[in-house]
């Protein structure tokens, strides 16, 4: 296992030049943020293209994708062999308007942890997504420890109760909150447990401090009640479909009944041979859904005003923050690739037909 590992991780690399090369070429495209940060109507288009010199967004975006990816101390040399280095043609040059070069500062580039700083915050883009990845891991952990096995659950006994009340019942449900939208039912939710019957907070992740500092998770539970039922009913939703729909498929097969006629008992046929082997389909869904949680939950995050990934990425894409987006996109890649390998690992554990060697 340990070699197929390796051999994975070996091919992501060119998967993950590729979803940045993709990815920054479509930022590129949206185009220039200067016009979003600056709202004085009387800037000068001097004034305008300083600013985007600042920033390094005036530049073909093949070269600030380099500079991106690699920083910008490979773009100059020493010329004089005094140990001073010149700055090459392709750093942006006059932003100051005074006829001198400005450097564009010490940029490492993303392969060497610099994701650049924020337009609008004035700091690290990493530090900022480091700092809002614990919400979301919060709501993404309880989401998953609740809505899978949740799900697993009443997908084995809907399929054990064929045809019966719960079996039913359970169909309905899922089909009914598989079509809610997510933000109508928060907004639902909302309106029922905070508006109307005062139960819940409307939203955040703590009672606001002067330190903007939360206490730990065992006393603000509360907080998370409603965003952990919207991200989590999905889940139930939708492995239990998958779950009953395999299950049924299983539990009619020739090695079940060989089981039962050999005096194996029901619940030992179910849960030890049938529902093992059921559990192949859902293995194959756990991928992009950790993908997705980990990502943060945009509209959930948004919808409850809860501070993690998902609200900081949607602040982002309105305010062209450049650098906090592509460091959002980065983190959601390597996310995906992670979530599809814990999946085909996860082959391995449930079907011991399947070999990594």
């Amino acid at each position: 296992m340990f070699r197929y590992i390796v051999r994975r991780l070996i091919q992501a690399i060119p998967i993950f030049f590729g979803i940045t090369i993709l990815s920054f070429a479509l930022m590129s495209a949206s185009g220039n943020p200067v016009a979003a940060l600056t709202f004085r109507p009387g800037m000068t288009p001097e004034e305008r293209d300083r600013i985007a010199a600042r920033l390094g967004v005036n530049d073909p975006w093949p070269i600030q994708y380099l500079r991106w990816l690699a920083g910008d101390d490979w773009m100059r040399w020493d010329s004089t062999g005094d140990g001073i280095a010149d700055h090459a043609i392709l750093v942006p040059l006059d932003a100051n308007g005074d006829g001198e070069p400005e450097p564009p500062g010490d940029r490492r580039g993303i392969l060497r942890g610099d994701f650049g700083t924020s337009f609008t915050k004035k700091r690290p883009a990493l530090d900022i997504l480091v700092e809002r990845l614990p919400a979301t891991l919060e709501l993404s952990i309880a989401a998953f420890l609740l809505g899978t096995p949740l799900g697993i659950l009443i997908g084995i006994i809907a399929a054990i109760n064929h045809g019966k009340w719960f079996d039913n019942v359970s169909r309905i449900l899922a089909v009914a909150f598989t079509a809610i939208p997510t933000f109508w039912f928060a907004i639902m939710l909302l309106l029922i447990f905070s508006v109307q019957l005062r139960l819940l907070p409307i939203g955040d992740r703590c009672k606001t401090s002067l330190d903007d500092s939360c206490p730990p998770v065992t006393e603000r539970l509360q907080y998370m009640v409603l965003p952990v039922i919207v991200l989590s009913i999905g889940s139930i939703a939708g492995y239990s479909r998958v779950m009953r729909a395999s299950m049924l498929d299983v539990i009619s097969a020739d090695y079940v009944r060989t089981a039962r006629a050999k005096g194996l008992t029901r619940r030992m046929t179910w849960i030890r041979h049938a529902a093992r082997n059921a559990l192949i389909p859902i293995a194959t869904a756990l991928g992009p859904e950790l993908t997705f949680l980990l990502s943060g939950a945009v509209v959930t995050e948004t919808i409850f005003n809860y501070p993690g990934v998902g609200l900081t990425s949607f602040a982002a894409v309105t305010q062209r923050d450049y650098p906090v987006v592509m460091t959002v996109t980065i983190y959601a890649a390597v996310a995906t690739i992670i979530g599809y390998l814990l999946s085909d690992i996860m082959y391995g554990l449930i079907d011991p037909r399947i070999r990594f060697d």
